[in-house]
C-alpha cells in the first residue's frame, strides 16, 4: 500500500511578496511606457528598454504563480 500525502498552502496571494513585486514591475513599465520618467529627466533609451523587459518578465511571473499550492507555479 502506497500512501501519498498531500501539502496544503495556505499562503493568501495578497500577502505573496511574489505578487507585490509584480504589481510594483507593472507600475513602472506603465509609468516608463507614458513617458513619466522622461518628464522629470529619466530617459535611459536602450537601458531602460532591457529595464522594461526584465520587469515585464516579473510581472509574467506574478501573473503565472499560485501562492496557494505548495506542489505548482
Amino acid at each position: 500500500m502506497e500512501t501519498t500525502l498531500k501539502v496544503v498552502a495556505t499562503q493568501s496571494r495578497w500577502k505573496s511578496s511574489i505578487l507585490w513585486a509584480s504589481i510594483i514591475a507593472q507600475v513602472l513599465v506603465i509609468l516608463q511606457l507614458t513617458g513619466a520618467f522622461a518628464k522629470i529627466g529619466l530617459d535611459a533609451g536602450f537601458i531602460g528598454n532591457v529595464v522594461a523587459a526584465v520587469l515585464q518578465l516579473l510581472v509574467t511571473v506574478g501573473v503565472l504563480n499560485n501562492p496557494t499550492s505548495a506542489n505548482t507555479f
